[in-house]
């Protein structure tokens, strides 16, 4: 677990995500369960109701339910 930590941005959180979804980075499955965490945890942190933050090809989204959800794919 050395590429995921709480001290990085959100951004370079998403980017790690989109290269795991892409193949390129090796996560476990306990990893990209903690990284999908983490980025639900900021969503509802850094994002206000309605937001929604792209980088790579993922989406974060934060409903005006304050539910938040993430998206993988071409954006």
């Amino acid at each position: 677990m050395d590429v995921i930590s709480p001290h990085l941005s959100t951004p370079d959180l998403m980017r790690i995500a989109a290269e795991s979804k892409s193949g390129s980075v090796k996560l476990s499955d306990i990893e990209q369960q903690l990284l999908l965490e983490m980025l639900k945890e900021r969503g509802r942190e850094e994002l206000d109701f309605g937001q929604e933050l792209v980088v790579d090809s993922v989406k974060i989204v934060r409903r005006v339910t304050g539910n938040v959800s993430i998206f993988f794919g071409k954006l």
